[in-house]
Formats: structure tokens, sequence, C-alpha cells
């Protein structure tokens, strides 16, 4: 254990010592957490739209104010569909809405009347998004159209017999980033710890500091969990600072406890060290252990942990990656805590596999450390 301390009180030396890897350690994560927090959103708002008015009625004008009410901002006013065509192709515009000629006449002599929504497909689901926004829009809109033709006549138009009634739970205003925000402490947590772990052995190999080591009886456990005890205390802290970054910045409450979340964040932060000390036993240089870790951390934290995609709804290959990786496991518990309020018994399971992916990984990169070249 004496061994393992002098280690990290060595590798705390060369971290303060160093400028550079001090603000990679310290500032580098609060500056990636506010850039993926104000920059990752799946609120569709304020969608650019523009409108054809053929009829250019009191109703059709009508019409277009329900769209301006609800998630739409009008940005042009076009003369044809020609013109709508060539906004949407150079992304001027998400949707575009034609009103025909003859929409007033349909819609009081033969109460049927048609519209169409023009809508960008290259993002799919902004596509399905903004369609669901148009239906509902025009359908209050002809209810309420209908109802005020007919009450001049003493007719009250029945509603269907069937009414669904919605109840969110957990997120009950629907707001992507309070589920999304939080969810990147799982992210920043899995690339920095990693990064700053992989260059730490790979620069001693490259600047031949690591035959110091070679060189002394201390163990290739003892050096590695000395140089895991720094990382883990770094990313702690910098936990605690993205907790406040939450708070503060972004007004994200957290409805469970504190103290069933921490457990957590401290074995998933030894977890993710430690891929960094596996692929730093495998480089030799500090360019191919950065480039290696963001590729093995980056790629799969976004796709497969569950952060933009539900893991249920991925297929069998990407569940398999999923479960490969801590991120899951360590944001199951992150939306528990932040936004269902549960404890750490009723979230044991992800515990416990976050504490298996540890020992499982810091093992692996014992076994694999040499103390020799070659």
């Amino acid at each position: 254990m004496k061994r393992t301390i002098e280690i990290a009180k060595k590798e705390a030396k060369e971290i303060l010592r160093n400028r550079l890897f001090l603000i990679l350690a310290f500032l580098v994560p609060f500056v990636m957490f506010v850039v993926f927090g104000y920059g990752i959103s799946l609120d569709i708002e304020n969608i650019p739209f523009g409108v054809v008015d053929y009829d250019q009625s009191a109703l059709s004008k009508r019409v277009i104010d329900g769209f301006l009410a609800r998630h739409f901002q009008l940005k042009y006013v076009l003369s044809d569909t020609k013109e709508a065509e060539k906004l949407l192709s150079t992304g001027k515009v998400r949707a575009v809405l034609v009103v025909p000629p003859d929409f007033t006449k349909g819609f009081y002599k033969k109460h049927y009347a048609e519209l169409q929504m023009l809508i960008d497909g290259g993002y799919p689901y902004t596509a399905i998004t903004v369609r669901g926004y148009a239906e509902s829009i025009v359908e209050d809109m002809s209810y309420r159209k209908l109802n005020e033709m007919f009450s001049a006549k003493n007719i009250q138009i029945p509603r269907a017999t069937v009414n669904l009634r919605y109840r969110y739970f957990f997120n009950e205003s629907l707001k992507s980033s309070f589920a999304l925000v939080p969810a990147l402490i799982a992210i920043v947590l899995l690339v920095n710890p990693a990064v700053l772990a992989a260059i730490s052995i790979a620069r001693e190999k490259e600047f031949g500091t690591i035959y110091n080591i070679y060189s002394t009886p201390v163990g290739r456990l003892e050096f590695l969990a000395g140089k895991l005890i720094p990382y883990v205390l770094i990313s702690v802290v910098n936990f605690f600072v993205v907790l406040l970054t939450i708070k503060i910045l972004f007004h994200i409450p957290m409805k469970g406890n504190l103290l069933n979340l921490l457990p957590a964040a401290v074995f998933y932060v030894m977890a993710t060290v430690s891929i960094g000390l596996f692929i730093s036993t495998l480089t030799r240089t500090v360019v191919s252990a950065q480039i290696i870790t963001l590729i093995v951390t980056v790629i799969p934290a976004f796709l497969y942990s569950g952060l933009l995609i539900p893991v249920a709804n991925l297929g069998t290959e990407g569940k398999v990656m999923a479960h490969l990786y801590p991120t899951m496991y360590f944001l199951k518990i992150i939306h528990g805590v932040y936004l269902k309020r549960l404890t750490i018994s009723e979230m044991a399971f992800e515990l416990v596999m976050l504490i298996f992916y540890f020992l499982f990984i810091f093992a692996v990169s014992v076994m694999l450390f040499r103390k020799r070249e070659g």
C-alpha cells in the first residue's frame, strides 16, 4: 500500500507541474459538458416554415395564425409551390403550408376542405413530429370553426364518445433537457478520465521515464493502482462541478438523493479510468493512446448508451454493444436518481455491474502490463 501511495503522489506532482494537463483534467470536462448541454436537444420548437396561400381569405389567415401560435415560426410568404420546393431544398424552411384556392368554399359549402403540408424528410424524426403538430393544429381548428358555424344555428357538435387522456411520469413537462443534460454526466466521466489515464502511462513510455519504474521493486498492481487514484479523485471533483453546472446553468432539479448517485459515480469513474489504463498498456505513444481512447469511448457512448436512442429500441448487435459498456448502467442510475427518485437498493443490479466492470478491466490491465519492453 505504501508503494501504491507513493506512485499516486508522484503522479499527482506530475499533474500539478504540467499546466496543460491541469487544463485537460479540470477545464475540458466543464467545457465539454456546457457545449453538449446547450447543443443537444430533442425538443422541436420554432420550426421555420413558409406559407403558400392561394385562397387569401379570412379563414386561410386564421389557419395560418393557428400554426404561428404553436411550434411554428413563419419565415416566408410564398407565391407558388416551386418557390416552396426551392426553400425546402436549401434548408431555409422545414415545412411549407399550402392553402388551395377553393379552401374557404369547400369548408363552408361542402363541409370538406384540404390543406397540404410540404415537409423536409431529410430529418425523419423532425418530419414525423412536424406532421403530428400540423395534424393536431388542423384538427383543433376544424372543430372550433365548425362549432362556431353550428352554434349560430343552435346545433351542438358532439365530441367523440371515447376521450383519451394523457399522464406523463418522471418528466412531466416533456423537456428533453431534463433527461439529456444529466445523462451527459456519463459521457463526460467516460471520455475525460479514460483519456487522461491513457496519456499518463503512454507519456512515460514515450519519454522513457517508465524505465525508472522498471528498475524499482514496485509491482504491476501497485503501479496501476497508484496511477488510478489521482485520476479517480480528479474525476470525482469534476463530477461535483458538473452537478453544480446542471443546477446553476441549466436549472434542472435532482428529484432523488445525491447519496444514491455518489457510489455509482465513484465506481463508474474507476471503471472509465481502468479503460484508459487498459489502452495505455497496449500503446506506446501519447497520440495513439488518445486516438484509440476517443474511438473506444466517444462513439459507443453516444450510440449504444441509451443517451439518444433507448437501448430497448436497438437491434440485437446494438444491445450487445450497449451491455459491453458501463455507460448504459450508469445512465440508468442517473435517470433513476434525477427523474424517478429511486434509491440505491432499487438500482443494485446496475451498481453491481459497474463494480464488476471495474474489477474486470483493471484486472486485465494488470495482467497485460509488463515491467519490461517487448
